[in-house]
């Protein structure tokens, strides 16, 4: 019978000592980190009101299993060592990087073997975790009953037991008092790694509004604990420094100040204050400080310390023979949540072999997609040309895939939509290298996750370099032949991985005939419906027949036949369903597709002299624009509101959002032209761009059906463009 994993309770302390001795280390196939700062809080909270914070999932390793790097660090561990057992990190990374941080000196702890802390930041692998976090404490003059959590104001910490006793608040009623300062190179306060020093540190915590206790001194050596007891009694200090001169000093008589010390000092030490109190203030004040420093400030330190000594954090650690079981688990852990994706299961075999340079698989793809390169020309078209080397003289340096959004540099991680095409291009440039799809050979299987998973280290390493490029060129081409502008306009994603496979080679990226045919399948399956749906089937059918015609030119027959149904497949592009004589609404993917198919032409904007196209100055920030817009309505038909209760901007059934109804302006001319009627754009617009947009402009008020007559005219003129440019290959 199969062994069980093994379950155990352990605590932040335990699991700290295995990141600093080197044995629970991070898997390169693990995401970036990216929580954030109120993230972190709540976990926080969480801890210090003795709250569980659920599981962490390990499987048992050696150092040669995967590449792996200390938590929270890009650092790896020492690599010159022999082979030994060690622990990787499934699940929880978020959590344990956060509390490794928070309440230690882990991310600085220095793992080459110097006795000064590693300050070199860079090193650290988010902006996020160059962070110290505090619990803060009113000051005295401040505490009261709903704010005293801790028992200051007395000097009597509740509970009694701090090691062992439950806190009477909840994580919420703590959060308010988590504090967090931000530093980098440059921060001179104490509480910096670079700068730290005890006298510094103190005057930074104990202030005249607040009290701070530096929590990441709770998980370290003894200078550590020396650090925060001198930090806890110097607030005991304070408090009690205060009080003598706010209260006891205040009052008149002796019967007041004894009142005062009777109801709030401690019963061991009453009479040997008021005893002191008779004869001499500052034994009074030294024998109210040792109050405090024994039932405040001591118990305060012990809850502190219980807090992180015993956390309850659930293990479950999995044997290194049993991996699948290991991934299993994950999935159920993160069930509603993001299950452990292939990409990161290639990153994992891939993390068995370095490149030649030392980097892992991950950090070789994002510097791929950071990297600026130059692109072949022939991929656009004669009216981008001047814009397009307009552009680069603005912009410098530029990545299609940088530019595209695949890199998400606020979460630290590369884009789905990204990793996706990878994968899928990665395993056809590795199993049909140099093209060699022929009709049979190739299955919907070698775009799905088994096969993508049968790729070996070797294979992964060897073609990587080739899918990366075959992407950034894909981009390329959907920006400058498809008006597409960002990952999120890319409607149907395994066009990406045609364009990413056929583009991978040299010779067909550099053959303006090979472009053209792309061209031409790519505005042809747009508008026939062919990804709508089958995207599967029709993706491995139109590769073999991509390669059946740059082999034959003369083999174009398939493209004949998908353009019969250009702007004429019922239900999805026809004249019917566009002008909304359909009972069901047209897709949204039509108006972006026939806004970027007039963006990839380039157009004039119409209230500005900017010439629009994917790589114009205003590319970016353009905006869709109705035509026809609702103020061009008749005052009786403007107004009526539809069954649905909803109005004719809202009513996906209104003409007004029918698809052929948009097109992309700036947002200066949007705004200029706002609802103004359609009329305005023969006095006020230009002339030029009124023609490229193909805008009908007669007439004075309009209602439903003369807007249908206007759009059917573009529609007509729409369908003879795309047509004319789908001839020019055919």
């Amino acid at each position: 019978m199969k062994k069980l994993e093994k379950t155990t309770n352990t605590n932040l302390k335990k699991i700290t000592e295995m990141i600093r001795k080197g044995d629970l280390l991070l898997p390169d196939f693990q995401r970036g980190f990216v929580w954030k700062e109120e993230m972190a809080k709540s976990l926080i909270a969480s801890v210090l009101a003795k709250m569980p914070i659920g599981s962490i999932l390990l499987l048992e390793a050696k150092t040669t299993d995967y590449g792996c790097r200390i938590p929270g660090r890009k650092d790896e561990p020492d690599s010159g060592e022999p082979e030994r057992e060690v622990y990787v990190l499934l699940d929880g990374q978020q959590r344990l990087t956060v509390l490794s941080n928070v309440f230690s000196n882990l991310l600085y702890y220095d793992y080459r073997g110097g006795k000064s802390p590693d300050c070199d930041y860079s090193k650290i692998i988010s902006t996020e975790l160059l962070s110290r976090y505090f619990l803060k404490i009113p000051s005295v003059d401040s505490l009261d009953g709903e704010n005293d959590r801790f028992r200051l104001k007395n000097l009597s910490f509740f509970p009694e037991n701090p090691e062992c006793d439950i806190p009477n608040f909840l994580t919420g009623d703590i959060l308010p008092f988590i504090e967090c300062y931000r530093f980098d190179r440059k921060t001179e306060e104490a509480y910096a790694p670079h700068a730290e020093t005890l006298p510094g540190l103190k005057r930074f915590c104990i202030r005249d509004d607040c009290y701070l206790i530096p929590l990441y001194l709770l998980l370290g050596d003894s200078t550590s604990e020396t650090r925060l007891k001198a930090i806890l009694n110097g607030i005991v200090e304070a408090v009690v420094e205060y009080r003598l001169e706010n209260e006891y000093d205040a009052f008149a008589t002796a019967e007041e100040r004894e009142c005062l010390i009777r109801t709030q000092i401690e019963d061991d030490y009453r009479e040997e204050i008021l005893e002191a109190g008779e004869r001499q203030r500052d034994i009074l004040k030294k024998k109210w400080v040792d109050m405090g420093e024994t039932h405040w400030a001591d118990r305060m330190k012990q809850y502190l310390l219980s807090c992180v000594n015993k956390l309850d954090l659930h293990q479950i650690i999995v044997a290194s023979s049993d991996r699948n079981r290991a991934i299993d688990i994950y999935e159920n852990l993160n069930m509603g949540g993001i299950a452990l994706s292939t990409f990161e299961l290639i990153l994992a075999k891939a993390a068995k072999r370095k490149n030649s340079d030392g980097r892992n698989l991950y950090d070789a793809i994002v510097e791929y997609v950071q990297t600026p390169r130059d692109y072949d020309r022939n991929i656009l078209s004669e009216c981008q040309e001047r814009s397009f080397a307009d552009f680069i003289a603005d912009r410098g340096d530029y990545s299609a895939s940088e530019a595209m959004g695949c890199l998400d540099n606020k979460k630290n991680r590369l884009n789905k939509k990204y990793t996706d095409a990878f994968l899928n291009v990665l395993c056809l440039v590795s199993n049909f290298p140099d093209y060699a799809i022929r009709e049979g050979a190739i299955s919907v299987s070698y775009i799905k996750r088994p096969k993508i998973l049968e790729l070996g280290e070797n294979a992964i390493w060897d073609n990587y370099g080739r899918a990366c490029t075959g992407i950034d060129r894909a981009y390329f081409f959907l920006q400058a032949r498809c008006g597409i502008r960002s990952l999120g306009e890319i409607n149907y994603e395994l066009m990406v991985v045609l364009l990413g496979y056929v583009l991978a080679w040299d010779d067909f990226y550099r053959d303006r005939t090979v472009i053209q045919l792309l061209d031409t399948w790519y505005w042809t399956a747009v508008f026939s419906g062919r990804y709508d749906k089958d995207q599967n089937e029709n993706l491995i059918a139109d590769l073999v027949n991509i390669r059946r015609t740059i082999a034959d030119k003369a083999d174009r027959a398939w493209l004949s036949e998908m353009k019969t149904k250009v702007f004429a497949m019922p239900g999805f592009s026809d004249e019917n369903t566009l002008l909304m004589h359909s009972t069901v609404p047209p897709k949204k993917v039509l108006r972006q597709k026939i806004c970027q198919f007039y963006l990839s032409k380039t157009y004039m904007d119409l209230r500005t002299d900017e010439v629009l196209g994917p790589f114009s100055e205003s590319a970016d920030t353009l905006e869709e624009h109705h035509i026809v817009p609702i103020g061009s309505l008749m005052r009786t038909y403007k107004n009526m509101e539809k069954a649905e209760n909803k109005s004719e901007r809202d009513n996906p059934k209104s003409i007004f959002n029918s698809p052929l109804n948009f097109a992309l302006i700036t947002k200066k001319s949007n705004t200029e032209i706002s609802n103004q009627n359609i009329d305005y754009y023969i006095r006020c617009c230009r002339g030029r761009s009124i023609f490229e947009l193909n805008i009908e402009t007669t007439g004075e008020e309009y209602d439903a059906e003369k807007v249908c007559s206007i759009l059917k005219k573009r529609f007509d003129k729409t369908k003879t463009e795309v047509e004319e440019r789908i001839n020019r290959f055919l």
